[in-house]
């Protein structure tokens, strides 16, 4: 990934680390790679934990960068943190999506 594109994605990705914990989620971990993808924004909220994947755009929905692909890497990613930190909770799959100065989250997005 060209730094320039980290640097962005790491600014968005505190924004909305910023809106969710205002929101009454808890940070658990930001970041996650495994060898299928990344997960973003790992949060919780009372007993359930949030895989996040954050989103912006300046000109198109940004939620259509998510791709049935995206997704299925993203789940076999969830699937590699749970094991490795040995969660037995409930979780759910969202996607926070920041154009401009909206923002929308998403939660469980593979329903």
């Amino acid at each position: 990934m060209k730094k320039n594109t980290r640097k962005i994605g790491t600014h968005y990705e505190e924004i909305a680390l910023q809106y969710l914990s205002d929101r009454g989620f808890s940070f658990i971990a930001k970041n996650f790679y495994s060898r299928y993808g990344e997960i973003d924004l790992i949060m919780q909220k009372e007993e359930v934990l949030h895989f996040i994947e954050v989103k912006s755009a300046t000109s198109l929905n940004p939620l259509i960068k998510i791709t049935p692909t995206k997704l299925e890497k993203m789940i076999k990613t969830i699937y590699v943190f749970l094991a490795k930190h040995h969660y037995s909770c409930s979780f759910c799959l969202d996607a926070l999506a920041i154009q401009g100065k909206q923002i929308l989250f998403i939660e469980n997005i593979t329903i």
